[in-house]
């Protein structure tokens, strides 16, 4: 081909007919041009599928990470649900005068106790974070609702640190200090690193008298009290967070599959 115009320029040349070998040379000029051209956008074509292929598996991922997510917020939106109706009953709940009274007190407050932190399941944004690949993620809708969600953690984060310092000084330091902690489990033979459940038939009725006088002094503490006044609020306050949370993941799995769908 390089040889067939090199041929048409010398006799263009060699005839002396100038004007048409202008004519040729900037004809020549827009086809390599021409070329150039398509060649880029062939080029930009195959990036763009290469960029939109690695998107793609990014939403993929993001959305078996949110699907996970959704079980897990679950999960912590029932159990702090579970810890504000234990905190309800024990500040509407009567003076503990038998152990069975005493039973059902401890029943709730150590439900109330029992502390879990939430942990995200949010390693696919991390990772996009983390990389600088967030700008693959070209649907700006699905890139602000994978952010507002960063603010849903940082809520829950706040709220639980805000909370373990109430719980430390208000509950686990007045039950430690004025109470047999865990009195109705056997500490004699953990199983696997935790006491087993006990029966009130396995607890010594000797015992009967000082479990009720503990549990009458926390029912009758109001610092204990206004701590348990506290965990009400702020489970319920964060079992809130975790319910506008999974609104929030049903809308962006939502978006998500649309998305994915266009691939």
């Amino acid at each position: 081909m390089i040889k067939f115009f090199r041929h048409i320029r010398q006799r263009l040349l060699t005839e002396n007919k100038f004007s048409k070998y202008l004519l040729y040379a900037i004809g020549e000029i827009l086809l390599v041009v021409i070329g150039i051209l398509i060649a880029l956008q062939i080029n930009n074509a195959n990036e763009a599928r290469k960029e939109r292929a690695i998107e793609v598996n990014y939403l993929k991922n993001l959305r078996a990470d949110l699907l996970l997510e959704e079980e897990n917020n679950n999960g912590f939106s029932q159990y702090r649900f579970e810890k504000a109706r234990s905190s309800t009953q024990l500040l509407n709940s009567a003076l503990p005068i038998t152990i069975e009274d005493v039973e059902r007190y401890t029943d709730n407050y150590e439900n109330v106790f029992i502390w879990q932190s939430f942990v995200p399941n949010n390693n696919t944004f991390k990772e996009l974070l983390g990389s600088g690949n967030l700008s693959l993620i070209k649907n700006d809708t699905i890139k602000n609702a994978l952010l507002e969600l960063e603010n849903f953690y940082a809520q829950i984060t706040g709220g639980e640190y805000h909370m373990r310092r109430e719980y430390e000084k208000f509950l686990y330091d007045r039950s430690v200090e004025h109470t047999r902690a865990l009195a109705f489990f056997d500490d004699t033979s953990p199983q696997y690193g935790f006491p087993e459940r006990l029966n009130l038939m396995d607890i010594p009725e000797s015992e009967h008298p000082k479990l009720i006088e503990d549990a009458q002094w926390l029912y009758r503490d109001q610092t204990f009290n206004n701590g348990i006044r506290l965990a009400m609020m702020n489970n319920g306050f964060l079992a809130d967070i975790h319910r506008n949370m999974d609104k929030h993941i049903e809308r962006l799995l939502d978006l998500i599959e649309k998305e994915v769908d266009k691939s």
